[in-house]
């Protein structure tokens, strides 16, 4: 049997923690629910961006060809 060992982040691994006592702890009178809903925030970017940091970079698409444009043969045969 195989067994992966997954390996989480710092930032994702915070922001899960937040999410779990919201989820869990947060009743409206909770004078914390602010402050946790902005970790919240602020961890979720953070974890976003260690995810954008490691992806690779998109190649441009080119928007012209650069390929010289020849007669087929069915178009010079018909002049």
């Amino acid at each position: 049997m195989m067994t992966e060992q997954l390996q989480r982040s710092r930032e994702w691994l915070l922001y899960n923690a937040v999410e779990a006592w919201l989820h869990h702890y947060s009743l409206p009178n909770t004078p914390t629910v602010e402050q946790y809903k902005q970790l919240r925030d602020e961890f979720h970017d953070a974890y976003m961006q260690t995810l954008h940091k490691d992806a690779p970079e998109p190649t441009p698409k080119s928007t012209t060809s650069t390929r010289k444009r020849t007669r087929n043969a069915s178009q010079s045969s018909a002049s």
